[in-house]
């Protein structure tokens, strides 16, 4: 398994959770891929406990090694400075 975490500012209109809905604000990604490419993808607000599931999948990666370079660009995706 590998797991990455990387601190962001949410987008215009935040990010959407299975839990509790939007999320904004100063947030951390967590992702973790398993050796079979399963992909879980988790979000918080930043230094907060209570981790909430990014709605969407089940993610599955078609190679596991992919997995550090797909969270950089989920973060770079979600992190869009406003104009």
């Amino acid at each position: 398994m590998s797991e990455k975490y990387t601190v962001f500012t949410a987008p215009r209109g935040g990010v959407m959770t299975k839990e509790v809905g939007v999320i904004t604000g100063e947030l951390e990604l967590h992702t973790d891929a398993d050796e079979q490419g399963t992909l879980t993808m988790r979000i918080r607000y930043a230094g907060a406990d209570e981790w909430y599931t990014v709605d969407g999948g089940p993610y599955r990666l078609h190679d596991p090694r992919d997995h550090e370079v797909l969270h950089e660009v989920l973060v770079q995706l979600l992190h869009r400075p406003q104009p």
